[in-house]
């Protein structure tokens, strides 16, 4: 089913679905579609929807319900990533590949260490919407605003955190072992302040390191989810 190409609306009404602009336009203009096709359709959620196309008008396509495929394309946990914010390009590949690779939430952050604090939301919203078509999901990632770091390590956080760091005491990474829902801090170039790492700590953030290189921060929330998102 990851193969297939679907769509995304947020108009769904008991069994119908309402594709217009964007998805409506590529359905009918690019691919041609006519009644009675069938086509996939998300609600963005994590509900996949298998359709018949019931009629393809000037501004919108309207199609039928025919079947259901609850979470389709995504993962067994919830890793979501926060992350220091970076340089325009390398964020973009960031977003993109973080969505490949199943991460559930982004919550950009302003550090100590941070040279970019301000993103191109609809940009960043083109770029993730692209990515979970591409790959096959059913639930578009949230990406949230961004905020200064201790503001977020200072959130009531229900599952367990872990803090990046490049300290050699610090414990591996690792998979295996039951997959668990959890929140991975990501500095940007030049990682955390040591204070930064203190306030997660006491915060209940666990350190930990994901290798003995160093590593761009879009290549290391790429390795940390490879590594803990089943």
């Amino acid at each position: 089913m990851a193969n297939e190409q679907f769509f995304f609306s947020y108009r769904i009404e008991k069994d119908l679905v309402c594709l217009d602009r964007d998805e409506h336009h590529h359905l009918s203009r690019v691919l041609r579609k006519i009644a009675g096709d069938a086509v996939l359709v998300s609600d963005g959620k994590g509900m996949l929807y298998q359709t018949e196309i019931l009629h393809v008008g000037q501004d919108e396509t309207h199609c039928r319900i025919t079947g259901t495929f609850p979470l389709a394309g995504e993962s067994a946990n919830k890793v979501s990533l926060a992350v220091g914010m970076i340089k325009t390009a390398h964020w973009e590949i960031l977003l993109e590949k973080a969505v490949e690779l199943g991460v559930y939430e982004i919550f950009p952050i302003i550090t100590r260490y941070t040279v970019k604090s301000g993103m191109k939301r609809e940009r960043c919203e083109k770029i993730i919407l692209s990515a979970v078509k591409q790959c096959g999901r059913s639930r578009i990632p949230e990406l949230h605003e961004p905020l200064p770091f201790s503001d977020l390590v200072r959130k009531k956080h229900k599952d367990p955190i872990y803090i990046c760091d490049n300290q050699e005491d610090y414990p591996l990474l690792r998979t295996g072992g039951t997959p668990e829902d959890c929140l991975v801090l990501v500095g940007p170039e030049g990682g955390f302040h040591p204070d930064e790492i203190r306030l997660a700590r006491d915060a209940g953030a666990r350190p930990v390191v994901l290798t003995n290189r160093r590593l761009r921060t879009e290549t290391a929330c790429m390795l940390t989810l490879s590594r803990l998102v089943v």
